[in-house]
């Protein structure tokens, strides 16, 4: 009786022992699948990253180019007013030289 209850007990261990060792293997296997899909999911973020990056280094590009494009028109826009007043001031010249402004009294 004692031999078949220690026949029992190592069947029910070897049992255990190969439910665990079956446990191990399919959480081993889950766990590099899961590892698999999460480099892919990393791939996919760091390209995202990478394109959202070159945007936005365009868009700074463009930013960048708007500034100076600002401070030009702005450098024009005074040598424009200036070259205007000062062709204003040559024709009231020519005109008060030629004696065609007419004077008010």
């Amino acid at each position: 009786m004692a031999f078949l209850i220690s026949t029992t007990m190592i069947m029910i261990l070897i049992a255990v022992i190969s439910a665990l060792v079956a446990a191990i293997v399919y959480l081993n296997v889950r766990f590099y699948k899961e590892k698999k899909m999460f480099k892919v999911k990393v791939e996919t973020l760091q390209q995202i990253i990478v394109e959202i990056s070159q945007k936005q280094n365009g868009q700074l590009g463009q930013i960048k180019l708007s500034d100076e494009l600002h401070k030009k028109m702005k450098s024009v826009n005074a040598i424009l007013s200036d070259d205007v007043f000062k062709l204003n001031y040559e024709l009231f010249e020519m005109l008060d030289q030629n004696n065609l402004l007419k004077k008010q009294s």
